[in-house]
């Protein structure tokens, strides 16, 4: 994985599923997964994770933007990568995108971020109820507080949160959404806590036999990530016939010539004759250029 750090103290951290072509190579209209190196060791600690577990869609993996994706398998066994950028910080942003189809029924938790020693946020799949995603904030006395998006629905699904510590800290959270209007949030005493660690993956070690995959991890001090531009292929926030065409010839080649950006319009996991129908029907055909998150 490449992590682009901004700053000479990251403000900003990156995490993508692309080696050995550097960060240029996320640029590309068309790339050729024969000549991609997808790897986890660009984390500063896998755990029972290997490059084996990502790849590109011509290797079985699903990817939301760029050529390569995650996949982590729920087999019993905690495996999850560890994000060591974070240095004590009083405000924590997180971005993800993770496609849960495959992840099975139980709760499990899919996100945690921790002080070095204790977990002060996790991301919950599968709880209170099936189909649920909830943040859960620990505050000042160890307590549990949840926000819950409730039956999220299939296909990919980004989620992001928004930490900080104070004695009265607005805690956001956000599922599939871009607009603030549309955020959970509460107000929770975390005051005294701060972020060192951040672990994404399966680090409960849940069974159930399936797998969730994983894109596209975005943690910063300031400002919030946001969604991405679906069907944007050249990552120039714009959806024109370099698009369409970009994402025609992936199908085309059955994923063996892989688009740049955010070629899964419909976000169901495939790239196919779907997305090359709302890309042209939304966009090309009506002359309508502006990105949909």
């Amino acid at each position: 994985m490449n992590v682009i750090r901004n700053g000479f103290k990251p403000a900003s951290t990156v995490k993508a599923l692309l080696g050995g072509l550097a960060a240029s190579g996320l640029l590309a209209l068309s790339l050729n997964a024969q000549a991609q190196t997808c790897v986890v060791t660009n984390w500063d600690i896998q755990t029972n994770l290997t490059n084996t577990d990502t790849g590109t869609p011509a290797a079985g993996n699903r990817r939301y933007g760029g050529p390569c994706g995650l996949r982590v398998p729920v087999d019993g066994t905690a495996r999850f990568l560890t994000d060591e950028s974070p240095t004590a910080e009083s405000t924590y942003i997180a971005r993800f995108y993770a496609f849960l189809d495959s992840a099975g029924a139980d709760p499990m938790i899919i996100y945690a971020a921790g002080d070095g020693s204790t977990d002060q946020i996790q991301v919950w799949y599968n709880f209170p109820n099936a189909g649920d995603l909830t943040l859960r904030v620990k505050d000042s006395t160890a307590g549990n507080n949840d926000l819950t998006f409730s039956s999220v629905g299939t296909g990919w699904h980004s989620v992001e949160f928004v930490w900080e510590s104070d004695a009265s800290a607005e805690v956001r959270f956000a599922v599939n959404d871009d607009d603030p209007l549309n955020d959970q949030t509460m107000t929770v005493d975390t005051s005294g806590i701060s972020i060192a660690e951040a672990f994404l993956g399966n680090p409960g070690g849940v069974n159930t036999g399936g797998t969730i995959d994983f894109d596209d991890f975005d943690s910063r001090r300031i400002s919030r990530p946001g969604r991405l531009c679906r069907g944007d292929t050249d990552d120039n926030v714009s959806i024109s016939l370099a698009d369409l065409n970009a994402v025609g010839n992936e199908v085309i080649s059955g994923g063996t010539v892989i688009s740049g950006g955010q070629p899964d319009y419909d976000e169901n996991g495939v790239v196919g004759f779907s997305d090359l129908n709302n890309i042209f029907t939304n966009h090309v055909q009506i002359g309508n250029s502006t990105c949909v998150f």
